[in-house]
């Protein structure tokens, strides 16, 4: 079959990008083994159990019947029912591999990928593909398992698919997807397409041209449609091209009909003017392979959302525009000169070697952030903190815990942790207008989050966000996690040496004499109450739990950032009753 010119189009089976270390970690047991179908089962049992990715009770909660007599299938119905909700009962990583391998053997999911297994293996493949090409892995049917070295320094401060601590520092990662991106070619052994373009550097390019040559701040979102549908690396002539679409139709009032039309005609390989809609036939012909809301809408998303990870793009005029991250000049300008030629790859081996190799100037370090920068995200959480309701933010920080989708045009570019720093930054200012409030997670030159604080470092001792009022100094610790261990054995330890050593730097001037921390997450652990009672007990350090619904009810009627120095129902310590004689 002749390739076809197709879109740009980033795998979405990892929605959210930020899984992929977690994915490539629990990857890392099986490297240099053979991609058998023993292994293929091992290994996606081992990222359920892990909680990495859920399967609803429709796939892994309901038998499928494998041609057992009635009474051998009612048996493996209710076997696969209780195991289900065991699992779903179960703290992460705790589950019993063999009940996960029982499970997958006798459910069914509806995937299909070539050369392997209908079912949880072809899953499994979906699941590695994108990860194969962005030369992180490769994972293919009866091949040897290989990382690469940008992969492993992916998932360096990880263990067992997770972070191994709560404040890990992020540095690796987002330096090795920032190295994958400005690599990555839609034209590559992995996926077949007549488009031949260096994606992440085709953008630069066409920033950076608007900016120089007509003074833009950078580039639609709307203007992603025409970059995904481009089908070369002459960024000049794409510039030329969005910027006359733009001189002749303005920003105000494009239907997304005509953005779709002139897109359309991009991918028409008969058309000889680009600047054009479509043809009503080829739109007619083709508009159910090349469907609007996927132009659009979901690969636009798709492509912000995983290049936001680079660090190298900023959001502007309200998510509307993204631009280049002045911060990181050096960076930006190393990608252009030497990620912007396209080239032929012989095989996935080649291409592999050539996607795994770490480029060493395009590794982020740990750095003290700018004055005008912390300005810039204090101004950023007091403006929402004005803008944003109660109920708004309830709504939003409620959302991100369910790992459900939010509207907003910035939120929901910003990563599930990050979101949920982001957001309890700005209710502790919405409640507290006067408090000084430090957010501590990497944010683009605008201000905007880009990922959640790092760990301890010569820069920080690696709390959250630190606020402070009067003599007090205290730490807001949000977490995502519910799991019982994860909270006592990793966000615990860290908040106790966030309030120790910020006490041991406040001493030394004496401005500060009181410090405590808030401790944010979806659901407390009933352990936690104890833990924290024991901390305070040998190390006289204070931990508020509490959880975010109460938090933000609570918020709306405090005075003093003391008046969240409460042990909540949740959080009580349990004790020993007496016998009442």
């Amino acid at each position: 079959m002749a390739e076809r010119r197709k879109p740009i189009s980033f795998d979405t089976t990892l929605r959210n990008p930020e899984r992929i270390p977690q994915f490539l970690s629990l990857l890392s047991f099986y490297e240099n083994e053979i991609m058998t179908d023993d292994v293929a089962l091992e290994l996606e049992a081992k990222i359920i159990i892990q909680k990495i990715y859920a399967p609803s009770e429709s796939t892994l909660g309901t038998y499928f019947h494998t041609g057992n007599n009635e009474e051998t299938s009612d048996k493996h119905s209710k076997k696969v029912n209780d195991y289900y909700h065991e699992w779903l009962e179960s703290e992460v990583g705790e589950f019993d591999l063999s009940k996960m391998k029982y499970l997958l053997k006798n459910t069914i999911t509806k995937h299909k990928e070539a050369g392997w297994n209908y079912g949880w293996e072809s899953r499994l493949a979906t699941q590695f593909n994108f990860l194969n090409e962005l030369g992180l892995c490769f994972v293919k049917k009866n091949k040897v398992i290989k990382i690469s070295e940008n992969g492993k320094l992916m998932i360096k401060e990880y263990k067992d698919g997770h972070p191994k601590e709560d404040n890990i520092n992020t540095n690796y990662e987002l330096s090795s997807f920032l190295i994958a991106f400005s690599k990555y070619q839609t034209n590559n052994p992995f996926r077949k397409n007549t488009i031949k373009v260096n994606f992440f550097s085709l953008i630069l390019n066409v920033i950076s041209y608007l900016k120089i040559n007509y003074n833009r701040p950078g580039i639609s979102i709307q203007d992603i449609p025409f970059i995904i549908t481009w089908p070369n690396n002459d960024f000049k002539e794409l510039a030329e091209y969005i910027y006359k679409f733009r001189q002749k139709h303005g920003y105000q009032n494009v239907s997304n009909e005509l953005i779709y039309n002139y897109a359309m005609n991009l991918l028409d390989e008969s058309s000889t003017e680009k600047l054009k809609e479509a043809t009503s036939e080829f739109i007619e012909s083709k508009k159910n392979v090349y469907k609007l809301r996927k132009i659009l809408i979901e690969t636009p998303d798709e492509v912000i959302r995983k290049l936001r990870l680079t660090m190298l793009i900023s959001l502007r005029g309200a998510g509307r525009f993204i631009d280049l991250n002045n911060i990181e000049n050096d960076k930006i300008e190393h990608i252009k000169d030497n990620y912007s030629e396209n080239r032929e790859f012989q095989n996935e081996n080649e291409y592999y070697d050539y996607m795994g190799a770490i480029d060493d100037d395009l590794i982020f370090e740990d750095m003290q952030e700018s004055q005008d920068l912390l300005d810039i995200k204090e101004s950023v959480i007091q403006e929402w903190s004005k803008n944003l309701e109660w109920n708004t933010i309830k709504k939003e920080m409620l959302s991100v815990a369910h790992n459900s989708a939010t509207d907003n045009p910035i939120l929901k570019y910003i990563g599930g942790p990050t979101r949920l720093e982001f957001l309890s930054a700005i209710a502790i200012k919405k409640a507290l207008p006067n408090l000084k409030v430090i957010a501590n997670y990497k944010a683009d030159d605008n201000g905007i989050p880009f990922g959640h604080a790092s760990g301890s470092s010569s820069n920080s001792v690696g709390s959250d966000i630190d606020v402070y009022e009067n003599s007090v100094h205290a730490t807001l610790e949000p977490t995502l996690s519910k799991s019982r261990n994860f909270q006592i054995d990793h966000e615990l330890p860290s908040i106790r040496s966030h309030i120790l050593e910020s006490a041991k730097i406040d001493r030394k001037d004496g401005t500060y004499r009181e410090w405590f921390s808030i401790f944010i997450a979806p659901r407390i652990a009933k352990e936690v109450g104890n833990q924290v009672a024991v901390y305070k007990s040998i190390f006289k350090v204070d931990v508020f739990p509490w959880e975010i619904e109460d938090f933000i009810l609570f918020s709306q009627g405090v005075n003093s950032i003391k008046d969240y120095k409460l042990i909540r129902e949740y959080a009580q310590i349990e004790v020993l009753e007496e016998d009442i004689l």
